[in-house]
Protein backbone atom coordinates (compact mmCIF):
# COMPACT_ATOMS: atom_id res chain seq x y z
CA UNK A 1 0.00 0.00 0.00
CA UNK A 2 0.92 3.50 -0.72
CA UNK A 3 1.18 6.31 1.60
CA UNK A 4 0.22 9.80 0.85
CA UNK A 5 1.49 12.97 2.87
CA UNK A 6 -0.97 15.44 0.73
CA UNK A 7 -3.95 15.13 -0.51
CA UNK A 8 -5.39 17.05 -3.35
CA UNK A 9 -7.83 20.18 -1.72
CA UNK A 10 -10.77 19.08 -3.52
CA UNK A 11 -10.44 15.58 -2.85
CA UNK A 12 -10.40 15.94 0.90
CA UNK A 13 -13.24 18.63 0.46
CA UNK A 14 -14.80 15.64 -0.70
CA UNK A 15 -14.11 13.82 2.35
CA UNK A 16 -14.97 16.70 4.76
CA UNK A 17 -18.16 17.58 2.93
CA UNK A 18 -19.24 13.50 3.46
CA UNK A 19 -18.44 13.19 6.48
CA UNK A 20 -20.27 16.44 7.79
CA UNK A 21 -23.51 15.32 5.74
CA UNK A 22 -23.33 11.95 7.33
CA UNK A 23 -22.63 13.33 10.84
CA UNK A 24 -25.73 15.74 10.29
CA UNK A 25 -27.85 12.84 9.16
CA UNK A 26 -26.93 10.22 11.92
CA UNK A 27 -27.64 12.86 14.79
CA UNK A 28 -31.24 13.83 12.63
CA UNK A 29 -32.25 10.27 13.14
CA UNK A 30 -30.57 9.01 16.22
CA UNK A 31 -33.31 7.39 18.94
CA UNK A 32 -30.95 3.75 19.60
CA UNK A 33 -27.42 3.21 18.53
CA UNK A 34 -25.40 5.91 18.27
CA UNK A 35 -21.94 4.33 19.45
CA UNK A 36 -22.33 2.12 16.48
CA UNK A 37 -23.22 4.82 14.13
CA UNK A 38 -20.40 6.75 15.33
CA UNK A 39 -18.06 3.96 15.04
CA UNK A 40 -19.64 3.58 11.59
CA UNK A 41 -18.72 7.52 10.16
CA UNK A 42 -15.23 6.84 11.83
CA UNK A 43 -14.38 3.64 10.12
CA UNK A 44 -16.08 4.92 6.93
CA UNK A 45 -13.86 8.38 7.54
CA UNK A 46 -10.52 5.87 8.13
CA UNK A 47 -11.41 4.21 4.45
CA UNK A 48 -11.81 7.52 2.89
CA UNK A 49 -8.29 8.52 4.49
CA UNK A 50 -7.14 5.10 4.28
CA UNK A 51 -3.79 5.71 1.86
CA UNK A 52 -2.76 8.52 4.54
CA UNK A 53 0.80 8.78 6.16
CA UNK A 54 0.28 8.07 9.70
CA UNK A 55 2.46 8.87 12.09
CA UNK A 56 1.42 10.95 15.11
CA UNK A 57 -1.56 13.59 16.20
CA UNK A 58 -5.33 13.16 15.57
CA UNK A 59 -4.35 10.99 12.30
CA UNK A 60 -2.69 7.97 14.70
CA UNK A 61 -5.71 8.26 17.10
CA UNK A 62 -8.09 7.66 14.27
CA UNK A 63 -6.22 4.32 13.79
CA UNK A 64 -6.43 3.51 17.30
CA UNK A 65 -9.61 3.86 17.43
CA UNK A 66 -10.67 2.10 14.62
CA UNK A 67 -7.75 -1.02 15.84
CA UNK A 68 -9.99 -0.70 18.82
CA UNK A 69 -13.31 -0.73 17.18
CA UNK A 70 -12.10 -3.75 14.97
CA UNK A 71 -11.05 -5.66 18.20
CA UNK A 72 -12.54 -5.81 21.61
CA UNK A 73 -12.95 -1.65 22.30
CA UNK A 74 -9.34 -1.43 23.95
CA UNK A 75 -7.00 1.39 22.98
CA UNK A 76 -3.83 0.43 22.08
CA UNK A 77 -0.63 2.31 21.51
CA UNK A 78 -0.17 2.99 17.77
CA UNK A 79 2.74 5.67 17.88
CA UNK A 80 3.71 8.32 19.90
CA UNK A 81 0.43 8.52 22.05
CA UNK A 82 -0.31 10.85 24.39
CA UNK A 83 -3.45 10.87 25.90
CA UNK A 84 -3.41 14.68 27.42
CA UNK A 85 -2.96 16.04 23.96
CA UNK A 86 -5.06 13.79 22.18
CA UNK A 87 -8.41 14.53 21.10
CA UNK A 88 -10.60 12.38 22.33
CA UNK A 89 -8.31 11.75 25.75
CA UNK A 90 -8.76 7.99 25.77
CA UNK A 91 -5.60 6.23 27.94
CA UNK A 92 -3.81 3.55 26.08
CA UNK A 93 -5.74 0.06 27.70
CA UNK A 94 -9.35 2.12 27.89
CA UNK A 95 -12.19 0.62 27.08
CA UNK A 96 -13.68 3.25 24.49
CA UNK A 97 -17.65 4.29 23.84
CA UNK A 98 -18.14 6.74 21.04
CA UNK A 99 -20.81 9.14 20.51
CA UNK A 100 -21.49 11.76 17.54
CA UNK A 101 -19.43 14.30 19.39
CA UNK A 102 -16.18 12.19 19.71
CA UNK A 103 -16.87 11.10 16.20
CA UNK A 104 -17.23 14.67 15.30
CA UNK A 105 -13.99 15.59 17.58
CA UNK A 106 -11.67 13.24 15.87
CA UNK A 107 -13.26 13.77 12.37
CA UNK A 108 -12.97 17.16 12.06
CA UNK A 109 -9.30 16.72 13.53
CA UNK A 110 -7.99 14.33 11.29
CA UNK A 111 -8.97 16.70 8.31
CA UNK A 112 -7.97 19.42 9.83
CA UNK A 113 -4.12 17.87 10.40
CA UNK A 114 -4.04 16.93 6.54
CA UNK A 115 -4.80 20.07 5.82
CA UNK A 116 -1.97 21.49 7.53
Amino acid sequence: MTTESTFAPEYLAAAREWFEEVLRAARAVHVIGERGAAEGILLALDRWLLAREVTSGPSAELAMVVQAILGDDVMRPFGPYDPATSVLGNPVGAHITLTFDDAAALGRAVLAQLDA
